[in-house]
């Protein structure tokens, strides 16, 4: 019987053991700044609309586009050097296209932006 106890006894030591080592890698991560712990910062969406409208020729298109045009790829994440292109869907006539497309570039890690 005492054999049993002393068994329990162990396995309860040794799980307590285990769960405080991970409770402590968790902390010093956290307290590191481990990336996987810090949310991952992504571009706005409707400040990268307003400024791709800025950036568009308005004699390809029969009436200016309004944000609801721009199509941008969703949750562009903020990371220096990236590029991406986005789409300006408007009314067009014989002489227009009414398309556009932008090509975007992310200057730095405080999403700067370069429109070309």
């Amino acid at each position: 019987m005492t054999d049993q106890r002393s068994f329990a006894r162990t396995v309860i030591a040794l799980s307590l053991a285990v769960i405080a080592c991970c409770a402590l890698t968790f902390t010093i991560m956290l307290l590191a700044g481990s990336p996987a712990v810090q949310p991952q910062r992504v571009l706005d969406q409707d400040a990268l609309a307003r400024a791709v409208l800025n950036n568009v020729n308005s004699a390809d298109f029969a009436k200016p586009p309004t944000i609801d045009d721009v199509s941008c790829p969703a949750s562009v994440p903020v990371e220096a050097g990236q590029e991406f292109e986005c789409k300006v869907d408007g009314v067009g006539d014989g002489h227009t296209s009414g398309h556009a497309w932008v090509k975007v570039k992310i200057q730095n890690d405080q999403g700067d932006l370069s429109l070309s």
